[in-house]
């Protein structure tokens, strides 16, 4: 569900809760707040409270600024990056979701390469990530109601050019999903690695990222603690699910997969595209892991991203420079 060594920070977590879990007996109040813990909880200066400019800036956007969303307490850093020069005017807006515990700094290579492409790169850093203040994560369900507001305030600000359309890595992945089913001004989605509901894969990652201690909580002590999670949250889990959000978006989604994907296997890919195969495409990327398929090396990813987003957001997609 995340990303290099936020990853891993995010399994050290989430073991401690399954540490303490196990020896509570499956305790949901012990692992039901681990689940849904934002990183910006345990990093000191983080959100608005780290007086250094974002890193996004030092990194070469073009704008940053803050959107309030939900209730107001919450708000969230959004960066955004112009097309290459060559474009009179971008071919399309994205918006750049990045995976749990990363930040959309770490999506900067994406987002230049939309940007290369002719688009409007829109990197944000969702609730209780990066510069972006929130009490807990919400699955996609919290998540897809704060990019909508992102979307108004691009509105607003005269930055939406063009269709819409969103591109995410694992947990952004799923969450853009959860967008293009609760927003219908997103036109086309590029999802890489999403996994289809929460109730399954939180186990799973619980179990695949913790080995032994993972397996020694119940499937009934995981869903006990969703629960308590989505108790904490404020959210029902059960809504926290992209196969119902790919029956209800008409927007094109792309699903691009590793074949050898450990941390959310090949085969929610698979179901995703079954939920809704009228206007959704697989794409199985042979050999390619969870962090494989996000840092691309053979460029496969960029290349299907590009296509798919020239086919469906582009009207008429012009070649660089004219």
């Amino acid at each position: 569900m995340g990303s290099g060594p936020r990853c891993a920070r995010l399994a050290a977590g989430l073991a401690v809760g399954l540490v303490l879990g196990s020896v509570c007996g499956g305790c949901a109040s012990v692992l039901g707040p681990a689940i849904v813990c934002p990183p910006n909880r345990v990093v000191p200066l983080g959100a608005e409270s780290n007086p250094l400019p974002p890193l996004e800036s030092r990194a070469g956007i073009d704008r940053n600024f803050r959107v309030p969303v939900g209730d107001g307490k919450t708000s969230l850093s959004v960066s955004v990056l112009e097309p290459d020069k060559g474009y009179a005017e971008p071919k399309g807006t994205v918006l750049v979701i990045h995976g749990i515990y990363a930040r959309s700094f770490w999506m900067m290579r994406s987002a230049r390469m939309l940007a290369g492409a002719g688009y409007r790169a829109v990197l944000v850093d969702l609730r209780g990530h990066g510069r972006s203040s929130g009490e807990w994560l919400g699955y996609g369900v919290h998540e897809a109601k704060d990019l909508s507001a992102v979307i108004d305030e691009l509105e607003r600000r005269g930055l939406v050019t063009g269709k819409i359309g969103v591109f995410g890595v694992s947990y952004g992945a799923t969450t853009s999903i959860h967008l293009a089913g609760h927003d219908p001004r997103v036109a086309a989605v590029v999802a890489v690695a999403p996994f289809c509901n929460m109730r399954e894969e939180v186990p799973h990652f619980g179990r695949v990222m913790v080995p032994g201690v993972g397996w020694a909580i119940p499937e009934k002590g995981y869903q006990q603690a969703i629960d308590e999670a989505g108790r904490l949250g404020g959210f029902d889990p059960d809504r926290a699910s992209a196969l119902e959000a790919v029956r209800r978006t008409r927007a094109p989604v792309l699903i691009v997969h590793g074949t050898h994907d450990w941390v959310v296997p090949h085969e929610h890919g698979e179901r995703l595209e079954q939920a809704a195969p009228d206007h959704t495409k697989l794409v199985s990327v042979p050999w390619h892991g969870h962090i494989t398929a996000w840092l691309d090396p053979t460029g496969r990813v960029s290349r299907e991203t590009r296509a798919w987003f020239d086919r469906w957001l582009a009207a008429s997609p012009a070649a660089h420079g004219e």
